[in-house]
């Protein structure tokens, strides 16, 4: 199985000579390995071309975000497949193998992915997610699989045909969040996504939100409504549409719990009593009812939710 991986860079410098290192120790190697430089202002270029020698391909464009990026990297690649890798997180050694072995046993999928680890201050921690019951195997409700658990796909710990990425239009350069998960679910409305538990990849949570600003979360993630779109459209077949609508009511519910977890109490009101994209549930009552505790008791109510789920 030949795969092209590519890997946006913005500046990374710190983390990207990991990042590629982490492609040229696979154990199935990589056709080969693209670094698309999105206008970076760091030395992350210049320590990409000291790996020219190995197969490393840099390509530099002026700063358009990382959808741009992504797409550049995907038109430029040669292979069927394409993996992604985000410049601050790194993979384990048997991550193309592993995705190589899921292509073998279920052909018919499209899109692959497998097990992924956060790294956080603290130490390393694997990702949970509790609808893929099986060690391998096809995933029946994507949107399903991403509600009260971890993502079941990052873009870091996926492989995808590059004619399934055209077909959909690849990333949409106007979302500034959740852009990659715009592209899984429009995918997984038409084609079937293979899946490994197997934990084959790091999400550097401390190289991630380097610079992050919590003014991103006041809002629900602007790809929730790339899924109404596939609604809209009724793209989304019959039996997966209970499960995008609930996903959309829970991402709005992140968003409001963001806001009391930072104190902002009238916007997480203003989303609460008035999203179109909400639900009546026990998450939207419980959030009224946080409105009137101090901000101290949020996180403590939200961890209780948490631990009974």
């Amino acid at each position: 199985m030949d795969i092209s991986v590519v890997i946006p860079l913005y500046n990374k410098a710190e983390f990207i000579e990991r990042a590629i290192r982490s492609v040229l120790s696979q154990s199935h190697s990589a056709a080969e390995i693209i670094v698309v430089d999105d206008g970076s202002t760091d030395d992350g270029a210049k320590l990409v071309s000291m790996f020219s020698d190995q197969g490393v391909r840099l390509i530099s464009q002026a700063n358009q975000g990382v959808s741009a990026a992504r797409n550049r990297g995907v038109d430029a690649a040669k292979s069927e497949f394409i993996a992604f890798l985000d410049a601050d997180d790194y993979w384990h050694q048997d991550f193309l193998s592993v995705i190589a072995s899921l292509n073998s046993q279920y052909p018919e999928a499209k899109l692959l992915c497998t097990g992924y680890e956060f790294k956080t201050d603290t130490g390393l921690r694997v990702a949970k997610n509790h609808h893929l019951n099986q060690q391998n195997g096809v995933m029946e409700d994507y949107f399903l699989a991403c509600c009260n658990a971890d993502l079941p796909i990052t873009s870091s710990s996926v492989c995808v045909s590059k004619a399934s990425l055209q077909q959909v239009g690849g990333f949409n350069q106007q979302l500034k969040l959740g852009e990659d998960q715009a592209v899984w679910a429009r995918i997984a409305c038409q084609r079937p996504i293979a899946y490994s538990k197997s934990v084959s990849v790091v999400y550097d949570l401390t190289a991630s939100t380097v610079g992050h600003s919590p003014v991103d979360f006041e809002q629900p993630s602007p790809h929730i409504f790339e899924f109404q779109k596939l609604l809209d459209e009724k793209i989304v077949p019959k039996h997966l549409v209970s499960s995008v609508k609930y996903l959309q009511h829970l991402t709005v519910m992140s968003s409001i719990k963001s806001n009391l977890l930072m104190g902002k109490r009238t916007q997480a009101f203003k989303l609460l009593i008035s999203h179109p994209l909400l639900k009546w549930d026990r998450y939207r009552a419980a959030a009224f009812l946080l409105l009137l505790l101090p901000k101290s008791w949020v996180a403590r109510s939200y961890m209780a939710l948490k631990e009974r789920r």
